[in-house]
């Protein structure tokens, strides 16, 4: 899990650019404090229980802790679509989000 210091607060508004791959959507946005914040919102069009929910956002989110550079200034924010369901894929596709990420 992330540190509260690498959380995205809604509060500021969304990261206007945005990005598709098969199991998320992701916004993102240079921010000037010099650290990523992140957030994953998983809808209930997902799953129906709110319990199966914080799994796919924990895993999801564990993935992408072991890969991500954290001291760059980015906002992230990662819409998980049902397709995440699928563990095989979803690593891989955070590997190739990150790359992505780094070519920014």
């Amino acid at each position: 899990m992330f540190a509260r210091k690498h959380r995205f607060s809604f509060k500021e508004g969304l990261p206007k650019r945005t990005k598709s791959f098969p199991s998320f959507n992701l916004r993102y946005g240079k921010n000037e404090l010099g650290k990523a914040r992140v957030a994953a919102v998983v809808s209930k069009r997902v799953h129906k229980h709110a319990t199966a929910r914080n799994a796919i956002k924990r895993r999801f989110l564990a993935h992408l802790e072991e890969r991500l550079n954290k001291n760059r200034g980015l906002d992230l924010v990662f819409y998980i679509k049902k397709k995440a369901l699928d563990v095989a894929n979803l690593a891989d596709e955070v590997e190739s989000a990150v790359d992505f990420l780094e070519e920014i």
